[in-house]
C-alpha cells in the first residue's frame, strides 16, 4: 500500500516554529541543532545531542506543547556520552 503524505500546513509550521523556539530558550546548544519536522501533528525530532539528558530535556520540551498528537524520537545520543 503506497501513502502520500499530506503536505504540511500554515498550522503545522506554527508548531514548529513553536518547538523549534522552545528548544532555543532551553540555552543548550545541542538542541538548538535539531530537526523538527511536522506534518499534521505528528512531530519527529532528529539529530544528535552530547548525552541522555540533553535528549530527555528536548523530549520533555515537547510534551509540554499543545497541539502535539504524536512525537515520534529520532534523537541520537553522540558516542562516548
Amino acid at each position: 500500500m503506497i501513502s502520500i503524505a499530506a503536505p504540511p500546513t500554515p498550522a503545522d509550521f506554527l508548531l514548529a516554529d513553536r518547538i523549534t523556539t522552545q528548544l532555543a530558550e532551553t540555552n543548550r546548544a545541542n538542541l538548538k541543532r535539531l530537526s523538527v519536522n511536522v506534518r499534521a501533528g505528528e512531530v519527529t525530532l532528529r539529530g544528535s545531542v552530547g548525552s541522555f539528558y540533553e535528549r530527555q530535556i528536548a523530549i520533555q520540551t515537547c510534551r509540554e506543547l499543545s497541539g502535539i498528537d504524536r512525537l515520534i524520537d529520532a534523537v541520537e545520543v553522540a558516542e562516548g556520552n
